[in-house]
């Protein structure tokens, strides 16, 4: 039996990483490298020196500085982590013909298109989030045609809580009233089902380039929301707030970082990888908060 693991994860304490080690696990060999074992804020020395004698197949960076109003306050650090340290990654990688799988954002695009966003469609970014993520994609693709990008947005999952699942189930239990952006469209992306979607192409070389995924169907940050506390409810989870109301993305982030609107992926290219579509996300959602938030409030 071959010892040598094939898979490593950077970033396996992290939200995705933790449901691609679960997953990997069951499948391959498998090692996770948590922020104590590679820290994208050290130098390229450091992390050489952090990777010297991993032997791996394929490698996933799925750790990154995602706090979008942070990167936008610190443009520095936003780049060291998302873009300098994706390069001394990859550079490492194609020296020893792995194969990374780089995660990216929507907020590449500025959300202005209007229908879903095409892998080969123009980027915008409209933040120093955005704009450092991007430059992290061109790193990777750069360092091999091997290389996978795979963009996700609205990503919400077990392991630390998720900013709208989490938040809205909260604030209507706590809440006499609860207001969500209604005016910003896409698709939420399940950990779990990302996963589930990426195990067959880890090896696949005809995976390469840009790919996006998340879950099917479309909605807005409202819509998601309520979606989690009508499943809270459903649960038996008594909440102050029954119905959510709605908010411009204006009114709540204002004097923050600018955010795309409207950045709703289409996932053809993945069909015609797998001839599959991810789950709808109103299903993936129910199932966790079922399994992972109504729990706490019971």
């Amino acid at each position: 039996m071959n010892s040598k693991p094939r898979i490593s994860i950077v970033g396996a304490n992290g939200r995705l990483g933790r449901a691609m080690l679960d997953l990997c696990n069951r499948h391959h060999e498998t090692v996770g490298m948590t922020r104590h074992y590679l820290d994208l804020a050290w130098s390229r020395a450091r992390i050489r020196e952090a990777l010297a004698g991993l032997e791996t197949e394929v490698m996933l960076l799925t750790a990154g500085n995602t706090n979008v109003d942070h990167c936008e306050r610190d443009p520095a650090a936003a780049r060291q982590a998302n873009c300098h340290a994706v390069a001394h990654i990859a550079e490492w990688c194609a020296e020893r013909s792995v194969r990374l799988i780089n995660f990216s954002t929507d907020y590449v695009f500025d959300g202005e298109k209007g229908d879903p966003y095409r892998e080969d469609d123009p980027v915008n970014p409209l933040s120093h989030y955005g704009r450092s993520k991007l430059d992290g994609e061109k790193a990777t693709m750069d360092a091999s045609d091997r290389n996978l990008v795979v963009r996700l947005c609205w990503l919400f999952g077990p392991g630390k809580p998720s900013a709208t699942p989490d938040w809205a189930v909260q604030g209507a239990v706590e809440l006499e009233r609860l207001s969500i952006v209604a005016d910003k469209v896409g698709a939420p992306s399940y950990t779990r089902d990302i996963a589930d979607a990426l195990l067959p192409l880890l090896f696949d070389e005809a995976a390469t380039g840009i790919l996006h995924l998340s879950n099917s169907g479309s909605c807005t940050w409202l819509e998601w929301g309520q979606c989690c506390i009508d499943a809270a409810v459903e649960c038996g989870v008594e909440v102050k707030t029954r119905y959510a109301g709605g908010v411009t993305l204006q009114e709540v982030f204002g004097d923050k970082a600018n955010r795309p609107r409207h950045t709703l992926f289409s996932t053809e290219k993945y069909a015609s990888l797998t001839g599959r579509a991810l789950p709808d996300w109103r299903d993936s959602v129910r199932a966790y908060v079922k399994d992972y938030v109504a729990p706490r409030f019971l």
